[in-house]
């Protein structure tokens, strides 16, 4: 079987020295390469070779970690992306979700959850928040839209796009919103089509672009 192939990305050299060495211990995965800049960080993007990137929220001006998120997503689709950060706000880890993250990882948590996280985005999955964590994000999603919505989208059409945008599956989106998953994707088609958009991540980056999530 092939290794995950990893790529970290944060300025503290303790954390870059600390992650690649307890990574070590893991024979699955593999440390491709690291950064400390930004600059560093995007020709090692556009070089490609690696199936993650792993970045913390906060780098050194003149960017952050969400727009080295969405350079990585605009650049190369099929690279997986995973916030390792100190915070826990649920601002950021919606804002990092809407920008093209597949995980939120807390660097408090231990070395052996980290590798199966990376695992567990590799094949294509989403590894959950602590429960404090999740209600806190479910809580902000549940906010009231604007007094006026644009493109003739519903309420439950802009909070299903709200839900999309904090990683919720299908599934999750019919249980927050007391519906049926066939009544998600029916709506999902329908705020697709008012949007002008083919799929989820169109649908996530046209809504941010227009400030559909301003104040969020």
């Amino acid at each position: 079987m092939s290794r995950i192939k990893i790529f970290i990305v944060d300025d503290h050299p303790v954390v870059l020295e600390g992650l690649t060495s307890g990574l070590d211990n893991f024979p699955e995965i593999e440390v491709t390469g690291t950064a400390s800049d930004l600059e560093e960080a995007r020709r090692s993007i556009r070089d490609g070779g690696f199936d993650i990137l792993v970045t913390d929220l906060n780098l050194p001006d003149p960017a952050d970690g969400l727009e080295l998120i969405r350079f990585a997503a605009s650049v190369d689709t099929d690279c997986k992306i995973v916030v390792l950060t100190y915070s826990d706000r649920p601002n950021d880890i919606f804002e990092a979700n809407k920008a093209g993250a597949s995980a939120y990882l807390i660097k408090d948590c231990n070395i052996e959850d980290i590798a199966g996280a990376f695992a567990t985005v590799h094949a294509g999955g989403r590894p959950p928040l602590s429960p404090d964590l999740e209600a806190a994000l479910w809580q902000k999603l549940r906010e009231s839209p604007p007094d006026e919505l644009p493109y003739g989208l519903s309420e439950r059409e802009w909070k299903i796009l709200r839900l999309m945008a904090g990683g919720a599956t299908n599934e999750e989106i019919a249980g927050k919103l007391f519906i049926s998953p066939r009544v998600v994707r029916r709506c999902n088609t329908s705020l697709y089509r008012k949007l002008d958009v083919r799929n989820r991540s169109e649908a996530i980056a046209k809504a941010a672009s227009q400030g559909l999530f301003r104040g969020a």
